[in-house]
């Protein structure tokens, strides 16, 4: 009688959990309100007369990246000044002309609405227009309203930033590996899948799709760890972090370039051969995602980093023999040769490649063609594997 008990509780739980912030709900949170706080004390300690623009900024500035954090604070100054100017003309205009306010008004809201018509994030010219004019000051100098008013956007600009470089701030490079974890087990479940024939074309392409977003979770994740330790300034590297956007994004070309042909009836090996294959990938590209996934979970090495282990786990890859098709050795060999790359990138912290690997892979932006696109395939097979190539 006591058994739907659990069950109820079990269910109660699961919905709390998934209602309850998480981690990095919560650090954006008190991220917030450090910077809502930190900008009121800054606004009343210069003795500014409407701090409350200072707050009201710093809600708009501080988002969870620092990247976004950063592109919203340069929105946010350059709309302040450009509405800054209309303000000042509005109120010349009031103050020397007999045009009512409301005709000034629109008359300066009209080319503010186009530019942000044509530049969406140039709307916050507009919005301080609008505390320009339509929130007048009691008594005192007209222009000093608006000299009043920036000071306080600017004030909650520079500490939103400053507060989401140093409260609390996520760390991207865990985004990095977390993601690549994930990419690297969709790519095992992918081959895995495929060379047992469980696939289709239109199946193939879902999981690509999947593996396309996470490359551009990945890409947006390293922009946000290059922000994150000030490369710019501080002129440090990276090297893993620099290399595996390629790396795993040549990797995911291929591993779909073979999944295709392999849908295509292009394996030719049976029994043995292809559930040895089929071994062997699953092994190795498990053991990177774990590595990746425990890379995340601990802070960058500050010993010098090694290789260790690594050859030992690309030991299982063996070249393709004469059960495979000419098409599939080609692929397999190219596909083990992109996972030996990647596993002594992670397992050295980037040093093997940075070191002069040969067949180094070029980190080139998610817009460009993907390395395995220039792939040519043999010419025996050429016609066959035309319909099966990996897409940009």
């Amino acid at each position: 009688m006591t058994a739907p008990v659990p069950l109820h509780a079990g269910r109660w739980w699961a919905a709390l959990r998934a209602i309850l912030p998480r981690g990095p709900d919560i650090r954006q949170a008190v991220r917030l309100l450090v910077s809502v706080l930190l900008s009121g004390v800054v606004a009343r300690a210069v003795h500014l007369h409407e701090p409350v623009w200072s707050l009201i900024t710093s809600v708009i500035v501080t988002q969870s990246r620092i990247t976004q954090t950063l592109t919203t604070g340069r929105d946010q100054v350059v709309g302040t000044l450009i509405g800054a100017g209309a303000g000042v003309s509005a109120i010349i205009l009031l103050l020397t002309t007999p045009l009512p306010t409301w005709l000034v008004f629109w008359m300066l809201l009209t080319p503010l609405a186009l530019l942000a018509a044509a530049r969406p994030n140039m709307r916050f010219a507009a919005i301080t227009l609008m505390i320009v004019l339509l929130f007048p000051a009691q008594g005192g100098d007209p222009f000093l309203r608006p000299l009043d008013r920036i000071a306080s956007i600017m004030i909650g600009v520079l500490t939103s930033l400053a507060v989401s470089f140093f409260v609390l701030h996520d760390e991207a490079r865990r985004d990095v590996l977390r993601t690549a974890a994930r990419l690297v087990g969709d790519i095992a479940d992918l081959l895995d899948r495929a060379l047992g024939g469980k696939l289709d074309h239109e199946a193939i392409e879902a999981a690509d799709e999947a593996c396309r977003a996470h490359i551009q979770d990945i890409y947006s994740a390293v922009a946000e760890a290059q922000v994150e330790r000030l490369d710019i300034l501080h002129r440090r590297r990276d090297p893993l972090l620099d290399q595996l956007p390629g790396l795993l994004r040549r990797l995911r070309g291929n591993a779909v370039f073979a999944a295709r042909a392999a849908s295509e009836g292009e394996t030719l090996a049976t029994g043995a051969a292809l559930d040895g294959e089929r071994r062997a990938l699953g092994r190795v590209l498990a053991q990177l995602a774990r590595r990746c996934e425990r890379e995340a979970r601990t802070r960058r090495r500050r010993r010098p980093p090694t290789g260790e282990g690594a050859e030992a786990i690309l030991g299982v890859l063996h070249d393709p023999g004469s059960d495979w098709s000419p098409v599939m050795q080609f692929t397999l060999g190219v596909l083990h040769a992109d996972m030996a790359r990647a596993v002594r990138a992670v397992w050295s912290d980037g040093a093997v490649l940075e070191a002069g690997e040969t067949g180094r892979t070029p980190i080139m932006p998610p817009a460009a063609s993907p390395a395995s696109s220039a792939l040519p395939a043999p010419p025996a097979q050429a016609g066959r594997a035309a319909g099966s190539h990996p897409r940009a």
